[in-house]
Parts: C-alpha cells; structure tokens; sequence
C-alpha cells in the first residue's frame, strides 16, 4: 500500500492526481507493508512552507479545480501475470482519495477537507456525508431514544435519506406517503429529487 501526499493537485481521468507546482512541492510517498493499525509520520522539513506562496494563491478560489492538499492511498495486489521473469508485480486496484484546502481562521491557516473519492475497480464514487445517520446507528432503535425516530410519524426508526440535501430523517412508510403530498424534505424544505434507502442493522443481543 502505498499514502502519497499531494499539494497542489488537480484530478484529471481515472482518479489521476497532478501536482501543479511539482517543481517547488514535489509529491511525498510512503511505503506500508500489509497489516493494520500503521500509522503515518510525515518526516521533519516535508510539509508546506506557506511563505512561498501569496496568500492569494493559497486561496480555494484562485483555482476552482485545483486542491491544496491531497492525500491519495493506493492498496496493490501481487500478480504475476504480467512479469516476464516470474517475479509478482504490483498492480493498483483500489484507491481512496481526500482532498483539502486552506482556510485561514483568526490569522492562522487551518485545513479543511473537502472531498473524499473511492476509486474501485475503475469506477469513481464520491463520498457524501449523510445528516442525521450518526443518531439512527449509535445503539438500537427502542422507540424512546430521542432523535432516532422518523420526523414524520415519530415512532419508527430513521432509515430513508432525502437527496439531494441528504437529511436521514424518514422511515419508509412516511416516505412513501410523502411521496405523493409533497416534493420537499420535512427537515429543510428543499426539493426532493430521490429518496435512499439505508438499513440500519441492530446488534445482536447475546
């Protein structure tokens, strides 16, 4: 597996991250053998020295496209299907991707991620973060938890997420009434383009 970081980076085809000022920054890669709980240690004088750079430039809106900071995880497969000597070769199948920018917060630059990319198996998915999830599998539905329940009937569990605003704040039964009296999510009165289904399995109790 292999953690490279990225400044400055443009995605382009394929998940395919380009330094925009790889003269100055140069993309850094750390190699991981296979195992868990691996922990990441940039080494000292590799990071970003900010007083190269105009403020300006170190602006999300100089460049639309363009991320200040990258961070791209590459997990490999030995084969030996394409060596000629028999030696395995390590071919990238899966990537996860999170990019960031600058944002300056009381006269410091802080960093703030933006965006996070599953490449698997040549297909791009964009990781969107879902309102209202994080109440719907802390611990088992019960009908007493407050802020687990659907919003509508206040009584079932949260398993429908509206789109494109993302609120998890229905059951299904409430989304299929809903469905036909009205198209805007119940918590923010947006238009509802679709409804995501979202099962939240329950512990089970020994």
């Amino acid at each position: 597996m292999d953690l490279t970081v990225i400044f400055f980076a443009k995605e382009g085809e394929d998940c395919c991250l380009t330094p925009m000022k790889e003269s100055l920054l140069p993309p850094i890669t750390i190699t991981f053998q296979k195992g868990l709980s691996q922990k990441f240690r940039q080494s000292s004088g590799t990071g970003i020295d900010l007083s190269m750079f105009e403020e300006a430039e170190l602006s999300k809106g100089s460049n639309a496209d363009v991320y200040q900071l990258a961070v791209k995880v590459d997990a490999f497969e030995d084969t030996q299907s394409e060596a000629e000597d028999g030696n395995a070769v390590s071919v990238s199948t899966n990537s996860q991707i999170t990019q960031a920018v600058f944002e300056k917060d009381k006269g410091e630059f802080k960093i703030r991620v933006v965006k996070q990319i599953l490449w698997v198996n040549g297909m791009r998915y964009e990781l969107q973060e879902i309102y209202g999830i994080g109440n719907s599998v802390d611990k088992d539905f019960d009908g007493t938890d407050n802020g687990k329940e659907c919003v509508v009937c206040l009584s079932e569990p949260r398993d429908i997420t509206v789109l494109p605003c993302r609120h998890m704040c229905m059951c299904s039964g409430c989304a299929k009434v809903l469905r036909f009296q009205t198209n805007r999510c119940p918590i923010c009165r947006q238009p509802v383009e679709r409804f995501l289904e979202i099962k939240v399995s329950k512990a089970t109790e020994e």
